[in-house]
């Protein structure tokens, strides 16, 4: 590997490394960028992992039969995904051949990568050997992929999906209880740029709800833990989206309380959505970030200093109830030091 690439030890590990059935846990990534075609992004993928290409359409592709799995690579749009724009255009009495609609979806296609992600999303990886996504990350550099500050109109972001170390509510609640608490100190530490705080993918979680969850007294069951997060955070964009993790605890019970339209993949990980995508920053690793996530696995797996926090921060008088909270972040950072973390 160059120099680019940090080494598999420098991605850092969690405490719990494995599930409740004792298999190492697993981590997918999602990463958001633009500069570069599909098929281009396929050969890149295909040539690090391995697998066999697939375009699906001219909006998402697949390399497929990795050793992990298959990775989608597709434009994040789900107008163009789901040919949305082909209804309206009969409604308003344009007949598309199959010839007009294919030459439809490759101007669409070249449109919409100027402004909409491209984005990768890998397969499950086991933890012990996700630090093969610095990897893709240089690859992408070295091809000149754009990340979140490449331009203003971006708002790149990068999503962890760790799974769970276990899926009863205690651990449910400490995992989220921990990043409600650390989150202002991430925000700090990530500099989440301004386009992705002003867009409504990462809307901060509301203070009461917060508050409500860092209280070392609240103990919900789980579907208390599931109707207070869906009460006051019904959509997806939140820094840290539960979710995915609660469709595949009870698929039944979310899909009936969520609009009709919502998008939602279950699965038994957390959606940590708050990181830049800066690709193409030559000092910017995915491990870093990555660090970020594992101070909250530590944290939540501490349960004297997330009572103590806790109790901190319902004691704190914040200065913004939107936005990072600096004197937080910065309390965090004290706490840190005098833990010796």
């Amino acid at each position: 590997m160059g120099e680019d690439v940090p080494r598999d030890s420098e991605f850092g590990l969690p405490d719990r490394l494995t599930n409740e059935h004792g298999a190492i846990r697993m981590l997918g990534f999602e990463l958001e960028f633009a500069g570069l075609e599909l098929d281009d992004i396929a050969r890149v993928v295909m040539g690090l992992f391995g697998g066999v290409h697939y375009a699906d359409s001219h909006f998402q592709h697949r390399v497929a039969d990795t050793r992990w799995g298959d990775f989608v690579i597709e434009i994040d749009a789900a107008l163009l995904k789901d040919r949305a724009y082909i209804g309206y255009l009969q409604r308003i009495g344009f007949d598309l051949d199959q010839g007009w609609q294919r030459r439809l979806d490759e101007v669409l296609a070249r449109i919409a990568g100027t402004v909409v992600p491209h984005e990768i999303a890998t397969p499950p990886i086991p933890m012990t050997e996700a630090g093969c996504i610095e990897e893709l990350r240089a690859a992408l550099r070295s091809r000149h992929a754009q990340g979140t500050r490449a331009s203003p109109l971006y708002a790149f972001g990068m999503h962890f999906n760790p799974e769970a170390p276990a899926l009863h509510v205690e651990t449910l609640t400490a995992y989220l209880r921990a990043y409600l608490i650390l989150e202002d100190w991430l925000k700090q530490r990530s500099q989440v740029a301004i386009t992705r705080q002003i867009v409504p993918f990462i809307n901060d979680f509301p203070e009461d709800y917060v508050r409500h969850v860092v209280d070392p007294d609240y103990r919900p069951s789980l579907r208390r833990l599931m109707a207070d997060y869906l009460y006051h955070n019904p959509t997806r964009n939140r820094p840290l989206d539960m979710l995915p993790l609660f469709g595949h605890l009870d698929p039944d019970w979310l899909f009936a309380r969520l609009p009709e339209d919502t998008l939602v993949r279950t699965r038994p990980t957390f959606h940590y959505r708050l990181p830049n995508c800066a690709v193409d920053e030559p000092g910017w690793r995915v491990a870093r970030e990555w660090h970020g996530w594992l101070e909250v696995e530590q944290l939540a797996n501490d349960p004297a200093s997330l009572g103590a926090l806790g109790r901190r921060f319902l004691k704190w008088h914040r200065e913004t109830l939107s936005g990072t909270d600096e004197r937080w972040a910065d309390e965090i950072r004290r706490w840190q030091v005098e833990t010796g973390r």
